[in-house]
């Protein structure tokens, strides 16, 4: 019998629910399919369980924005900075600003396409001998 999509979220949520209870301050070995295992902290553990569990409950998974930060490699006022430009939405919970996740996939995809086009105009230039 193949496991619906749901199914496999809910049961990726529980596994990260109990490796969050056992793992404590520790980092945490998480395996994906059959690759490598990766060491997680546990606050990029906690934000991966929160990511999942949104998922497996059918919701948009919302991130702070310390945790939206974090995905996306920058530091939390330079992400503030892009919310209030407008360059990504977000919903405001009380005096908390919370990052849709599909919003930082997209977004993070641009930037990463943009850095690798600069990396290819940087090394035509100086194969041309321009730089």
């Amino acid at each position: 019998m193949t496991n619906t999509r749901a199914e496999r979220f809910t049961a990726l949520d529980e596994q990260l629910e109990t490796a969050l209870r056992t793992a404590g301050d520790q980092m945490t070995a998480v395996v994906v399919g059959g690759g490598e295992p990766v060491d997680l902290p546990p606050e990029t553990l906690k934000t991966l369980h929160k990511v999942i569990h949104g998922l497996a409950s059918g919701t948009e998974p919302l991130l702070t924005t310390t945790e939206a930060a974090d995905f996306l490699g920058v530091s939390r006022p330079y992400l503030t900075r892009l919310l209030k430009a407008g360059r990504l939405p977000y919903r405001k919970t009380g005096n908390r600003h919370l990052v849709p996740v599909v919003a930082l996939r997209e977004f993070k995809a641009r930037r990463d396409h943009q850095l690798d086009q600069l990396d290819r105009l940087a090394a035509a230039e100086e194969n041309l001998g321009l730089r």
